[in-house]
């Protein structure tokens, strides 16, 4: 059998082509002429003075106050709070609800579990209601290091209970999809194998938006060769990891508890994977969609080129691109 043949062959067992596997992309679209936007984008990134320790009191609250300035509170749809009560007490959800409500999406904000708050998240939900006719739920989980990993994981599973208890009540509708940036892309995984696993109720999720997260505490090979230059630079994510991993052995946060790229992928929604080739956590999601994919469901790659972590919410033209993709996947799983 000459070499073509065999080649055939194998597509036809594995399933190489985008089609036989589950998968659309991007890939085929022309960005080219974002680019030269990109890449001043990225030069800016990169002469960023440097950070203190995240180690120290004093550093990680300095890191907080600026995550804070970076927030956007002026929405269009003005968010209301409601308050549930998790393991560890009351759980805040902010609430973006237009008057027309298609789906629920559940979103878990980035920060590095250290970090953040659904204020950060408070344009881009706004902007997701409003497209995509969709009620958004924000958790303000609690953070690291006051409070541990299982604690941050905890707080989400609550709020998906409660959401999937509660949609129609208070939303007339039990569509709901669960999103996340960063931090929030791996609460987001662990939170919908939550569904899965032990509320059972994976059918009424339409579709999970997971982006540039971290699924791997191993750290993945493009995590590894991150430098002082990347948005998100290796001081940054190495105190970042320390203090999420607290006393966690690498065998225990590898874990599928912990790390989603591990775990069972079987029976799951359509995924949603959002990245930026110069992100350093770029192969975190070339791994899980991969693993997601080839676990028998839908994905779809949305990769940006030259972009670093955060694609989404630059002040550029292909993060408009980039959100605008988002709105029109939950439509269409919406409808």
């Amino acid at each position: 059998m000459n070499i073509g043949k065999r080649y055939l062959v194998i597509c036809l067992i594995f399933g190489v082509s985008s089609t036989s596997s589950g998968q659309e992309s991007n890939r085929k679209e022309d960005y080219s002429a974002y680019l030269p936007e990109i890449r001043a984008v990225n030069k800016i990134l990169a002469q960023r003075p440097g950070t203190e320790s995240l180690l120290s009191k004093d550093g990680l609250e300095k890191a907080r106050k600026s995550m804070k300035a970076f927030a956007n509170s002026k929405t269009v749809l003005k968010p209301y709070i409601k308050n549930i009560s998790g393991r560890g007490g009351v759980i805040p959800l902010t609430i973006y609800k237009p008057d027309t409500i298609k789906a629920v999406v559940l979103d878990i904000h980035g920060g590095g579990w250290i970090q953040g708050s659904p204020e950060n998240d408070a344009e881009i939900n706004d902007q997701m209601a409003r497209a995509c006719n969709v009620a958004v739920v924000s958790v303000d989980y609690r953070l690291i290091p006051e409070n541990t990993l299982s604690d941050c994981i905890a707080d989400c599973e609550a709020a998906a209970k409660w959401l999937l208890g509660n949609a129609i009540a208070e939303f007339g509708t039990d569509k709901v999809f669960i999103s996340g940036n960063s931090a929030g892309g791996h609460l987001a995984a662990v939170t919908t194998l939550y569904v899965r696993d032990s509320l059972h109720l994976i059918e009424k999720v339409k579709g999970v938006n997971l982006v540039y997260g971290l699924y791997d505490f191993g750290l993945t090979p493009s995590h590894r060769n991150a430098t002082a230059q990347t948005f998100l630079s290796k001081k940054e994510l190495e105190e970042n990891l320390m203090l999420v991993q607290g006393k966690m052995s690498l065998q225990e946060i590898q874990s599928p508890t912990y790390s989603p790229l591990f775990a069972d992928l079987r029976n799951l929604p359509p995924a949603l994977f959002t990245v930026g080739e110069a992100d350093p956590l770029a192969d975190d999601t070339y791994f899980m969609e991969s693993r997601w994919r080839m676990a028998g469901n839908k994905t779809y790659l949305a990769v940006y080129p030259e972009s670093p972590h955060g694609v989404d919410i630059l002040p550029t033209k292909l993060a408009k691109i980039a959100r605008g993709k988002m709105h029109q996947w939950v439509i269409d799983l919406s409808k």
